[in-house]
């Protein structure tokens, strides 16, 4: 009876030899039997095969896919984001009796719109790439991009070459050219198709039939409740509409039992069947700004709406490559795909885009210090120049190649840097960032040249970036770019050892002479033989250099964690129509450390989540400088955080030179409050940075620490703590529960 509730993973034989079959439970289907429910007659063993449809802009490819489906030729508008379709004619049963379904996703070819396709191709079971045969110039422009997209990803599936438009003319390439071609590159013999006539339509699908590799396929055994929101939601797509694609569970529901009066299902039953249709890609669970789940009916939906936010921010006039954030959550952005559904519809879907780039650190958050707005920038759009007086000031150093799918790299390693505790992001240009450490330390990267699927990196510093910050930032860059599925080559800079000499060796021909195999290049100023570096060994780090990469690394995956949390309490703050507050933000001058934190982290966090933060370092320049003005704003502002610290205290006591009278005075007002009614000393919320509260905060403020700082490691949780706070957000509030438990301890990968 067990048997039904889960799906064979092979079989093993026990010492006697005798044949053991392995299962895979579905605990939702056991624990239904086991409570007495009755399971439904028949169990569904089921897998999906997942078809790509790659190539540049207009080679043909919605067209073919069309053809290919339908068994005629219809003309295609040109593609925006992604197509979905359901292949049945390369279905089949499998001897074990599942059932394969293939699904064909056609994706759009214009250049931008790679930054979203790079999210979803990687788990492809099978790849088709397009090429224009008709084109007379270069028939094969950027295959060789989509070619290191799919071999070197995850899922390293098969791969045909498919010459489209045979109609229009014949390809310039020989016959033994592209097989040569495809041998090289380890695809399938290449086949050419006409959309318009059917020519080598056939023969590519019994060849898709033969390469998709169902029988390695795990099956998932779920009820006939599955296939049955399978078929209604198939329906849908099958009808085009997406009217009320975005539905509460409790709706689906409805539906569904109108479809059958007799149809009996439990919510579970439904809700598991949802979970596999979503493994599958027919459906995306979403929630609203308040925690609440929803089904998407149309993924293809969220895939088009991101593929419209990364055309949107293109067009930037400023050349940010950035969306406003307020102006995002409030609908000022004409979005297609948003026309037809409801407000609540549209804040849903909204949200679940921008935190799919979010979490693939393909855009960050910035907030405008003087128009107090936050963006969502994309370091890939960003057209702005860098000052030629900014490349002056620094100097290169390691130089990278890497191969393979190389989309979002580039914008990943700008964001992940740019998390870390250590390395402050300053600036980002076209193709540059800058970070600093300390004071006025630059390190930086660029993008030097990008091919089809291979960019060239080059890391950057001021003269006077020791060597132990520079390992530290190169030591970040490299564990960065090991969590991509590339392969990387180093290359060391080359300098000329004669003692006369020291001429720097030109890049470009140390990585031709290391690519051809060569170990010595001569200096072209003085021609001395020089060794070269060995491509393959890694940097060395120490034991001590090789913890700080692992913690900085750690902290940037919280820290992308929690900028989505943040995100999302912006979206629940819009939706509720909650006022955020004001705060000042009173702190000691001296160590710059803690100067630092305070202003690069807690009050940019505080102004990221929509507070309005007061800070010196912010406000005396729009005040004229003026100590006294700043001072009076705190009687203005709704929370007064004190920052407390050793110094803090000390300068409170109005014993450390002339500046300690600017925290003695911030203390006065902050403790009229504390002797006010409860009211008043709510609007207080004292935090410990460093020391004990005894030597670090004045004594009125002993028995009223908010949020302890001091540990390090816990620095988003305790801010997000503090965020809520600010808003008067319960803990407990459904909006917000799984939002905490993602900002705990970072997952290993």
């Amino acid at each position: 009876m067990l048997a039904t509730a889960g799906s064979t993973l092979g079989t093993a034989r026990d010492k006697r030899g005798k044949l053991i079959h392995l299962w895979e439970l579905d605990l939702d289907i056991l624990l239904g039997q086991c409570a007495g429910v009755a399971p439904e007659p028949q169990a569904v063993h089921h897998t999906t095969g997942k078809i790509v449809l790659v190539g540049d802009h207009s080679v043909g490819k919605s067209a073919l896919g069309h053809r290919m489906i339908h068994g005629h030729f219809e003309k295609q508008a040109s593609t925006h984001g992604q197509q979905f379709w359901v292949f049945p004619a390369l279905g089949k049963r499998r001897a074990d009796g599942t059932e394969c379904e293939a699904i064909l996703w056609d994706f759009a070819g214009q250049p931008d719109y790679r930054l979203v396709h790079a999210l979803f191709v990687d788990d492809a079971d099978l790849a088709l790439v397009l090429f224009d045969a008709s084109d007379i110039r270069d028939p094969l422009h950027g295959v060789g991009f989509w070619l290191k997209q799919l071999q070197t990803g995850r899922s390293r599936c098969p791969i045909i070459l498919v010459g489209a438009q045979t109609d229009r003319g014949s390809c310039t390439l020989t016959p033994a050219e592209l097989k040569a071609f495809c041998q090289k590159h380890g695809t399938a013999d290449p086949i050419h198709t006409s959309a318009f006539t059917g020519a080598g339509v056939a023969e590519l699908v019994e060849r898709m039939k033969a390469m998709i590799p169902w029988d390695d396929k795990p099956a998932t055994v779920t009820t006939a409740t599955f296939k049955r929101i399978k078929d209604y939601v198939l329906g849908l797509k099958e009808a085009q509409t997406h009217d009320q694609s975005i539905v509460a569970p409790a709706e689906l529901r409805r539906r569904l039992e109108a479809t059958d009066p007799d149809w009996s299902f439990t919510d579970a039953e439904m809700l598991t069947a949802v979970g596999h249709l979503e493994n599958y890609g027919y459906v995306k669970k979403l929630h609203t700004s308040k925690g609440e789940e929803r089904v998407l009916l149309a993924p293809e939906l969220l895939n088009n709406l991101a593929s419209s936010f990364v055309l949107e921010a293109r067009r930037n006039q400023k050349g940010l490559g950035s969306l406003e954030e307020k102006r995002l959550l409030n609908g000022g952005y004409a979005f297609p795909e948003l026309a037809r559904l409801t407000e609540a519809e549209r804040a849903i879907l909204l949200d679940a885009a921008a935190l799919l780039f979010l979490e693939h650190n393909v855009c960050f958050r910035e907030t405008d210090p003087l128009r107090m707005e936050p963006y969502l920038v994309f370091p890939e759009l960003i057209n702005l120049k860098k000052p030629t007086e900014e490349e002056k000031a620094t100097e290169d150093g390691v130089a990278y190649t890497v191969t393979g799918p190389t989309e979002n790299v580039f914008a990943s390693l700008v964001v992940l840097l740019g998390y870390t505790h250590t390395f402050t992001r300053t600036n980002q240009w076209q193709n540059n960032a800058r970070y600093e450490v300390g004071e006025g330390l630059v390190c930086g990267f660029r993008e030097e040249a990008e091919r089809d699927g291979e960019l060239d990196f080059v890391l950057c510093f001021c003269p006077k970036v020791g060597p132990p910050v520079r390992t530290l930032f190169q030591g970040l860059f490299e564990s960065f770019l090991a969590r991509r599925n590339l392969t990387v080559i180093r290359y060391e800079p080359v300098r000329c050892t004669n003692q006369d000499c020291g001429h720097l060796l030109d890049r470009s021909v140390v990585r031709q002479r290391m690519k051809e195999g060569k170990t010595f290049a001569c200096c072209n100023e003085c021609g001395e033989k020089l060794v070269l570096p060995k491509m393959e060994e890694p940097i060395q780090l120490t034991r001590e250099v090789q913890a700080e990469v692992e913690t900085q690394r750690r902290t940037a995956e919280q820290r992308t964690r929690f900028e989505q949390a943040i995100y999302r309490v912006q979206a629940y703050v819009a939706e509720q129509k909650i006022n955020p507050p004001e705060c000042f933000i009173s702190y000691a001058w001296g160590v710059p450390e803690h100067e630092r934190w305070v202003e690069k982290r807690l009050a940019t966090d505080l102004q990221k989540a929509g507070i309005g933060v007061v800070l010196d370092r912010w406000e005396n320049d729009r005040a004229g400088k003026s100590v006294s003005r700043f001072v009076s704003r705190i009687a203005d502002c709704g929370i007064v955080i004190p920052v407390g610290t050793p110094l803090y205290f000390q300068k409170f006591q109005n014993k450390v030179s002339s500046t300690g009278s600017v925290v003695a005075s911030e203390v006065d007002l902050i403790s009229q409050r504390l002797m006010g009614t409860e009211s008043d000393k709510e609007t207080v919320m004292p935090v410990l940075l460093a020391g004990e509260k005894k030597t670090s905060l004045p004594p009125l403020m002993w028995d009223r620490v908010h949020r302890d700082f001091r540990n390090e490691s816990a620095y988003f949780s305790t801010a997000f703590d503090v965020i809520l706070d600010l808003y008067h957000i319960s803990c407990q509030d459904p909006a917000i529960a799984d939002l905490q438990e993602s900002l705990g301890e970072p997952r290993m990968r």
